[in-house]
Parts: C-alpha cells; structure tokens; sequence
C-alpha cells in the first residue's frame, strides 16, 4: 500500500491510496474505490499510470457527489470521468494530489 497524497472534498480531507484491490464479483476487476466512512479513494496497484487517473477522476466524481448528497448512476459517472480525462483534468488531480501529501 502506497499513500499517493491527499486530497480535499466538500470540506473533508481524504487519503489518495494505491494498492491492491480484489473484486467482490468474480470476472470483473475493481480499478478504485470512494471510501466514505474512511475518507479515502483506493486505486488499484495494477493499472497503468494512465489508467490510475482516469480511475481517480471518477473517485473523485463519487466523492463530490455523495458528499453533496446526489444520488449518481454509475455509467455517468463513467461518462464525465472519461471525458475529463480527456481533457487532461487527469494530471492536474495527479499532481494536486501529490502535491498535498
């Protein structure tokens, strides 16, 4: 387990985590993980460096809207996370992250 950071979200300081994350369902793979009881977002250690933060935009999309209270399908949050990182929002969290740690 390597800390990445940390990172703030609607107020709450949360611990950017890579490690190795195992899927509760068989055949499918878990790239992260919004953990809101912990303040934390689990990445998981496998994915490449690309991959890692495209998969933090989408955590970070789960923690701006569970902490606004805002129910959200998983496949928008999919959408918007894509896009973002599309747009290179991807780095500019990396090295926030990584910046606040």
């Amino acid at each position: 387990m390597d800390k990445l950071g940390n990172i703030e979200l609607g107020g709450h300081e949360y611990s950017v985590i890579i490690q190795e994350l195992i899927s509760p369902n068989p055949g499918t793979d878990l790239y992260g993980r919004h953990e809101i009881t912990q303040n934390q977002i689990l990445i998981n250690e496998v994915l490449t460096l690309d991959r890692a933060k495209e998969t933090l935009i989408h955590e970070v999309l789960h923690g701006i809207l569970v902490n606004s209270g805002q129910e959200h399908p998983e496949n928008i949050i999919d959408a918007l996370a894509n896009g973002l990182f599309q747009l290179g929002i991807g780095d500019v969290l990396w090295k926030k992250v990584q910046k606040k740690s």
